[in-house]
């Protein structure tokens, strides 16, 4: 199951009501993504700047004021191709772990144009 959404154009959403952040598409590495994202999504100064730490992260988001999260890509990062199946995994496991009810929703965006390959990335079996 991928449980993100995909548009065409960038979503848009009342700020005071979700916590809207943009990735950076630029992101070459998976270090500069990692602290990209520590950045853009005030992690907390304990962040271990790693995929361990990032699921953790996205799974408590309990310093974030606002109930709904959107993490939108304009692009995928241009990370090296393990990595960018893991960040992927990360986003997905992370999604799929809120339930109704508790304190935040994530939601993860990324344009259509990129379905393909990330279906593609996350059916593999490695």
């Amino acid at each position: 199951m991928v449980p993100f959404t995909f548009t065409e154009n960038s979503p848009s959403y009342d700020a005071s009501n979700v916590f809207y952040a943009r990735i950076d598409p630029e992101a070459s590495s998976a270090d500069e993504l990692l602290k990209s994202l520590y950045y853009i999504l005030w992690f907390p100064g304990y962040f271990g700047f790693n995929w361990d730490a990032l699921y953790d992260c996205l799974r408590d988001l309990s310093w974030i004021p606002c109930e709904k999260v959107v993490l939108v890509h304009e692009s995928l990062p241009k990370l090296k191709k393990e990595d960018l199946r893991v960040y992927l995994e990360v986003l997905r496991d992370s999604v799929l772990d809120w339930r109704v009810g508790e304190e935040h929703v994530l939601e993860v965006n990324f344009r259509s144009r990129d379905e393909y390959v990330i279906r593609s990335i996350l059916s593999k079996k490695v």
